[in-house]
């Protein structure tokens, strides 16, 4: 993992924060203390008299939603109601899936926001910080409090806390809760609320789903976001065979990007997002997943090493980015000129073809960032 990632940290004998939190919860945390806790949560927010929801999980239609799902209704039996924000971009694997989690035999809101203000956020997003996906996040993180709030649902079961799985510092690693102090340290959202994206084009009042409420709202309600794998033990491929149980749908053809043919499944943007990876971080998902099967003990370093060199950033992903230069309103060229204007210039270099590459890229040889093609018709 490049010390180039976002948050994350390294020792003075080279480990990065991600590889201590994988020691961390081989060795230092006691999760049967962890899973006492989250269940007295549960008994806490469990409906009395049986005439509310226990909980509200937020699911997209990957595997992990599903597994949240399990885990509230059939392992703790919660009843919860789960909702979904969705994505202008979802997947037929996406529409597949989430009708698979239904049948476990949960309501479930499918909200839709306002898709002419969505594109434009999109669009003013992608141009500005070179991420297509921030309406994702930021519909995601405030559609949740807002139903609680109006649905009086305290408390809310979200996945697993990424700074703890990917390499956040210790003091993110050791978070419970997704609430508002939480957000304020994801790079994610570039340190801007939807208010902030606003101007005389797109209006506050088209996008009232992105508001996160107010601390006092939700202070009212008691308002509990957890994080389910801060209580539980979280691993990607253990929530994939729970889903596989349900109905979930992997894709046959193998994976979109990275090594896992079940991930970035069920919105074609966020495939995007993580290229952006390549083009700004040096990395992108293979070396994502390579890492995480290394600190699931999976996977040697030697044998990662060597399937990053392989297969990390070296295809954009075309049909993904056709949609949106279609959804958006921009061209081809555009979107290529945008990407140009966030390629980090600390790690990429040109050649005498003036051609992109990454000199000394793990081993030591040019990978050139191969996009020269034409999109297909």
């Amino acid at each position: 993992m490049p010390n180039s990632r976002p948050n994350l940290t390294f020792d003075k004998e080279g480990v990065c924060s991600a590889c201590e939190g994988a020691e961390e919860k081989k060795k230092v945390i006691n999760w049967k203390q962890r899973e006492k806790d989250l269940r007295y949560l549960f008994d806490k927010f469990r409906s009395k008299d049986k005439t509310n929801y226990d909980c509200i999980v937020p699911v997209s239609g990957g595997k992990d939603s599903i597994y949240q799902v399990h885990m509230a209704k059939k392992v703790f039996n919660m009843n919860p109601l789960c909702i979904t924000f969705r994505t202008d971009a979802r997947t037929k694997f996406g529409e597949h899936n989430i009708q698979a989690l239904r049948e476990i035999g949960v309501d479930h809101i499918d909200f839709t926001p306002n898709p002419i203000a969505i594109r434009k956020l999109r669009l003013k997003t992608f141009k500005e910080v070179g991420d297509c996906s921030i309406a994702d996040h930021l519909c995601w993180w405030s559609i949740m409090p807002y139903f609680a709030i109006k649905l009086n649902i305290p408390l809310v079961i979200w996945g697993e806390n990424a700074d703890m799985e990917y390499g956040g510092t210790k003091d993110l690693r050791n978070v419970a809760r997704l609430n508002r102090e939480f957000l304020k340290n994801q790079n994610i959202l570039k340190g801007k609320a939807i208010e902030d994206w606003c101007d005389d084009d797109l209006k506050l009042e088209d996008l009232k789903c992105y508001i996160y409420p107010s601390d006092e709202e939700l202070n009212k309600i008691d308002y509990t976001p957890i994080f389910l794998g801060y209580y539980i033990p979280w691993d990607a491929k253990h929530n994939l065979e729970v889903a596989k149980k349900y109905g979930f749908k992997l894709r046959e053809k193998g994976p979109i990007m990275g090594l896992y043919n079940y991930a970035d499944l069920d919105c074609m943007y966020i495939v995007i997002h993580h290229y952006f990876k390549w083009i700004k971080y040096g990395f992108n998902r293979v070396t994502d997943n390579a890492c995480n099967e290394i600190r699931k003990g999976r996977m040697t370093r030697e044998e990662a090493i060597k399937l990053v060199r392989k297969r990390d950033g070296i295809k954009p992903p075309k049909e993904f980015i056709k949609h949106f230069c279609k959804h958006v309103d921009i061209s081809w060229n555009e979107f290529w000129e945008i990407v140009e204007k966030f390629r980090n210039k600390a790690i990429w270099k040109k050649d005498e073809n003036s051609e992109w590459y990454i000199n000394g890229w793990i081993g030591g040889d040019k990978i050139p960032d191969r996009f020269d093609f034409e999109p297909e018709s």
